[in-house]
């Protein structure tokens, strides 16, 4: 491991993340506030030990592909670190564990809160707190690589650790413009997001919050009763189109905005039809469900119905309504899509669309030997094969993230939790979702969990953004020696 190369991207972070405080600052100080101060001294500090570990780091080596396993985790412990100092200082989360879990399910994207009372939060606290998740969903490591250029040293190993999917796709021949066009539409999203949201009612400070909370399929709200306290079924929709347009590959977006050549290519797009048709699927039979069996009018089965499976599945976790009271089969099958998530290249958590896809894939290949057994065929996926590396990682992954998913489970019932809030807790932490079933379901938080339940659901939020593989890595003495 070379340590300048560590320091020097380390020093990137702390850099955007000191300078990032200076905007809940400003809020805080317009709506007179008195954590604007600790914005203010969190921010001195924090830039300043970032320029300095920048400085001290300039003659740094090319960050090397074993590097940027332990650059991408470092930098997500520093940034969960440095998130709850706000929380931690201004006394709106005194306890340090709970300043930290708020903090990296911020940066995580994952939407658990341990907020209990919402009147006593500051809007500069707030505003934080979005922007975490926004700064998360695209990844901070990928932001330092557009502020600061002259950090191009292996930037293509920082990127592949840090966007989700089992590939990563550059769009753009150089490093650094494929991470500046991803930020252009994800801000781009953001803006019109906030502009649509304004108009149909939400103040101006809502709007902001709950595009940067959308666009990154975070789910915090400024609201306790989350998107359903607005009791606005427009708006309910509106979220269901941005959350619908952040579960898909960004570079999808990018080709259909720049290229007209390609701009309808996605819908060709194996992975982008599944994670259609699942949604539409999914959401006909909740909305059924809900119509036939809970006494919802079709209007409300359709908006409750729609808005959950889509915040569910892109692993948003938003709520318009407690699905916990909804029943088994709802509940089930949110569930299952809590484990598959959105596409990959996408701001979702999850195992993602495309490696589900595959998955069955190999199945049917599996029961095609079995009938034919001399039959010589090659898994696909947009008439392109599959290479035995990407097969033996997603085998990897999976078997990883069913280990993980269970462990967590066990460690969470050794709380004294039920079958149901255990399973839901894991699963919420470990694919980044947020609510979770029975105890952790939407109407409820997790403030009331021990520290050392919070701290295991802590690393499961890391690992599950990280993608398990590029955390566990870490584990290998192999990793360590030259």
């Amino acid at each position: 491991m070379h340590l300048l190369s560590l320091c020097r991207v380390l020093g990137a972070l702390l850099i955007v993340l000191g300078g990032s405080q200076l905007v809940p600052m400003a809020v805080a100080l317009f709506y007179r506030e008195p954590e604007w101060v600790v914005f203010l001294y969190s921010a001195a500090a924090v830039a300043a030990t970032g320029v300095l570990m920048y400085l001290v780091s300039r003659h740094a080596k090319e960050i090397t592909e074993r590097d940027g396993f332990y650059v991408v985790t470092a930098g997500w412990i520093c940034s969960a670190l440095v998130g709850a100092i706000p929380y931690y200082f201004t006394g709106t989360l005194p306890a340090f564990t709970d300043a930290v879990f708020e903090s990296m399910s911020g940066f995580t994207t994952t939407g658990a809160s341990v907020f209990e009372r919402y009147d006593t939060v500051s809007n500069g606290i707030f505003l934080w707190r979005s922007m975490t998740q926004w700064f998360g969903g695209m990844g901070i490591i990928v932001l330092a690589l557009v502020i600061l250029p002259a950090l191009g040293i292996g930037g293509m190993e920082l990127f592949k650790r840090e966007v989700p999917g089992p590939y990563s796709e550059k769009i753009t021949p150089r490093i650094r413009d494929t991470a500046k066009a991803l930020w252009s539409v994800y801000l781009l999203f953001t803006v019109l997001a906030t502009l649509v949201l304004y108009g149909l009612g939400m103040t101006l400070f809502e709007a902001v919050n709950h595009a940067l909370t959308t666009i990154s399929t975070a789910g915090f709200s400024t609201n306790s009763g989350s998107v359903g306290g607005f009791e606005s079924p427009a708006i309910e929709w509106v979220i269901i189109f941005f959350m619908f347009l952040s579960g898909m590959n960004f570079s999808h977006h990018y080709s259909f905005l720049t290229r007209k050549g390609r701009r309808w290519n996605f819908l060709r797009e194996t992975e982008w039809r599944w994670y259609t048709t699942a949604m539409v699927v999914c959401a006909l039979a909740v909305i059924a469900y809900l119509y036939l069996h809970q006494g919802y009018s079709l209007d409300q089965a359709a908006t409750k119905g729609s808005f959950q499976v889509v915040s569910i599945l892109t692993t948003t976790g938003y709520s318009s309504d407690d699905y916990v009271q909804w029943g088994a089969f709802p509940q089930i099958l949110l569930f299952i899509l809590m484990i598959t998530g959105g596409c990959a290249g996408s701001t979702s958590g999850g195992v993602k669309f495309v490696r589900v896809l595959l998955i069955f894939k190999f199945i049917r290949l599996e029961l095609l030997k079995l009938l034919h057994p001399k039959v010589v065929v090659h898994v696909k996926i947009n008439r392109v094969r599959v290479t035995p590396e990407i097969q033996s990682n997603i085998f990897a992954f999976l078997f990883l993230y069913i280990t993980t998913l269970a462990a967590a489970t066990l460690l969470v019932s050794l709380d004294g939790h039920s079958f149901l809030t255990s399973v839901g807790a894991a699963v919420s932490a470990l694919s980044n979702i947020g609510p979770g079933l029975d105890a952790v379901g939407p109407a409820e938080n997790f403030a009331g969990m021990s520290s050392y339940l919070k701290w295991v659901l802590i690393a499961c939020m890391m690992m599950g953004r990280l993608e398990l593989m590029t955390v566990f890595v870490l584990f290998m003495p192999r990793a360590w020696l030259r």
